[in-house]
């Protein structure tokens, strides 16, 4: 039983990651269609929509006054998480997105270091380093277009690396929809009014249908995320969210018709490669500690 429900879990972690990429995908098309902040809006508006029509469902209690705090902060950060997101989609290619979002496991080591007192061994400051030169290789400075917007990606990794944070000081908390009601709900509460003042119709009545599906997606791959938090630990998860780079590029490539060059192809493989070395490192000093 232990076995069968590690595998439900890796897979339910590997397929988040992937739906992850598809829904900042989703934003990005709608950027023709809609303001960002309507976009959030509708992210969190219908995820809240499902889960409690889910929580109706399973008939489950749940302890919400758990971690009340902390919950917030994690919630805070994922909220602006989004809302970085959907800018740097907006204004960026998808893959380039990505890649500069790969800073995230630094900055978790860097935080964790420095607030959690984790230890940061010599060979993970050597990775770290060789990560962050992989990333401006696979950026082409020399070809890409710099520009403000790239700040909002860097954004994103900062606030994803707060969220992740947080998530490793509540990991004993094992009720996955603790997190998504908080998120849930307070992302609809913060855009309900900010688009209450800032409204622009939007006409195209498929466009609404793509919105719907972004906050149901937002719902099945947060939850079968959380899912995974209970089983795995976020250490083991960490080395399936390097797949988000391999999917980001199968969507720039064949959806949004952006061809990678092989100078941007060879850092990917570089910041995956360097990544899952990275956690394996981390995990096996964590061990040698405990």
């Amino acid at each position: 039983m232990l076995l069968k429900n590690n595998i439900l879990a890796t897979f339910f972690s590997i397929f988040a990651f992937s739906l992850f990429v598809v829904m900042d995908s989703i934003a990005k098309y709608l950027a023709d269609y809609c303001s960002v902040s309507q976009i959030v809006w509708a992210r969190y508006f219908f995820h809240i929509i499902f889960m409690i029509f889910f929580m109706i469902f399973i008939k489950e209690k749940i302890n919400f006054r758990k971690d009340f705090k902390i919950q917030l902060l994690r919630s805070s950060f994922l909220v602006l998480a989004t809302v970085t997101t959907y800018y740097a989609v907006r204004y960026n290619d998808l893959i380039n997105f990505y890649i500069i979002f790969f800073s995230t496991p630094l900055f978790v080591s860097l935080f964790s270091f420095l607030f959690l007192k984790e230890r940061l061994t010599k060979i993970g400051l050597i990775l770290v380093f060789l990560s962050f030169v992989t990333i401006v290789y696979a950026l082409e400075p020399n070809n890409i277009n710099l520009s403000k917007y790239l700040i909002f990606p860097l954004l994103t990794a900062l606030s994803f690396a707060g969220y992740q944070l947080f998530t490793k000081v509540i990991a004993k908390n094992k009720e996955p929809f603790v997190a998504l009601f908080y998120t849930g709900i307070l992302g609809t509460i913060i855009f309900s009014i900010v688009v209450f003042f800032n409204w622009t119709p939007i006409e195209d009545t498929h466009a609404w249908f793509v919105l719907f599906l972004l906050g149901f997606i937002g719902f099945i791959s947060h939850y079968m995320f959380a899912y995974a938090l209970q089983i795995l630990d976020l250490s083991y998860i960490t080395n399936f969210q390097y797949s988000q780079l391999i999917w980001a590029s199968l969507i720039n490539i064949f959806f949004f018709n952006d061809p990678i060059g092989i100078n941007k192809m060879v850092g990917i493989i570089l910041i995956i490669i360097l990544g899952i070395i990275f956690v394996q490192t981390q995990n096996k000093t964590k061990i040698s500690n405990s």
